[in-house]
């Protein structure tokens, strides 16, 4: 008796068949230290983790797209600085219609955090341009109420939701903002949830550093925080929002870059794999290709040692060594 012949097919096979997923990443200008808000580096570094699945194409452009480039793409992902140096500060209506006619929307970093019509005020919950922000996004890194801070956030484990598919525990020790503003339309799903530890709120009312919200949230209240999330927007799109990415260097980080890129596949309207989306593990020497300022003396066999040390869940202390070598 003959054995029937079973095909198989792999989810890239599948993906590949049907109509391509395009992604189209918006690299802001680089600012701050040595491998710090470096979004062209690490737009151009993502854009090709995606290109390594079949049927999904993506591209990299620093400047806002024109709408023919928008009417292709299936998500936009801003990688940038946010507030006031934020691109989009006056193209809210341009993202509303891409997103009412079913487009996704992904915010990294800074560019969670748009700039309020009155950026002055310490109190920006009803802000106009907040509560718009905050109805295609989901959340915002929102002055005076946010926190910002360098430490290490722990993802517990995959949620039910497709964007944590194959992705396991680890550690990211970066600028993980968290205390976001949520919308009023409808809840955001929280894919990284954490308990940032109370040193990370300092005392008294700064735009991003401190606030008394925050302290009785995280310190007497104890409540759940967040530094990942997915938003299904009631009036058409999809958006993910990751707060992590002030270092270059946490891309090399498996799990953290695996959760980014299903987030960026699932606001396409794509469907995540059972184990998700697969890339390299960049080196030392694709980190380093491609940075604009001087190097301050880093070798890539130090940088490789120090990814080593981060893969391993241990905490590098990055910030130290901006201004000088690392250790051999």
């Amino acid at each position: 008796m003959k054995t029937p012949l079973i095909l198989v097919l792999s989810f890239a096979s599948v993906l590949s068949a049907a109509e391509p997923k395009h992604v189209l990443f918006l690299a802001g200008t680089n600012s701050h230290a040595w491998g710090q808000h470096k979004h062209l580096a690490g737009s151009t570094l993502l854009c090709e983790s995606l290109r390594e699945t079949p049927g999904i194409e993506a591209e990299v452009v620093t400047a806002w797209p024109d709408a023919a480039a928008l009417a292709k793409a299936d998500t936009l992902v801003i990688y940038a600085d946010g507030w006031q140096a934020h691109p989009a500060n006056d193209k809210l209506a341009e993202l509303e219609a891409f997103m009412n006619s079913g487009k996704g929307l992904v915010a990294l970093h800074w560019a969670t955090g748009i700039q309020a019509a009155d950026p002055e005020s310490k109190d920006q919950k009803e802000d106009p341009r907040r509560k718009q922000w905050r109805e295609l996004m989901g959340a915002d890194f929102e002055a005076y109420n946010a926190i910002s801070n360098f430490w290490k956030a722990d993802f517990a484990g995959p949620s039910e939701h497709p964007v944590s598919r194959g992705v396991k525990p680890f550690s990211l020790y970066d600028e993980c903002y968290y205390h976001l503003r949520e919308s009023s339309d409808a809840k955001v799903e929280r894919v990284w949830k954490v308990h940032p530890p109370a040193e990370t709120i300092e005392p008294g009312l700064s735009p991003y550093r401190g606030n008394d919200d925050a302290r009785a949230s995280v310190n007497d209240r104890k409540e759940e925080q967040y530094v990942a999330w997915t938003f299904q927007r009631p009036k058409g799109g999809r958006a993910f929002g990751f707060t992590g990415g002030h270092f270059l260097w946490s891309w090399a980080k498996d799990d953290a870059r695996k959760l980014v890129l299903n987030g960026i596949l699932w606001s396409a309207g794509g469907e995540v794999p059972a184990k998700g989306i697969e890339s390299k593990t960049p080196d030392a020497k694709r980190l380093l290709t491609g940075l604009p300022e001087k190097n301050p003396g880093w070798t890539e066999a130090a940088l490789q040692k120090a990814l080593d040390q981060a893969a391993k869940g241990e905490v590098f202390p990055w910030l130290e060594f901006t201004d000088k070598p690392l250790p051999e």
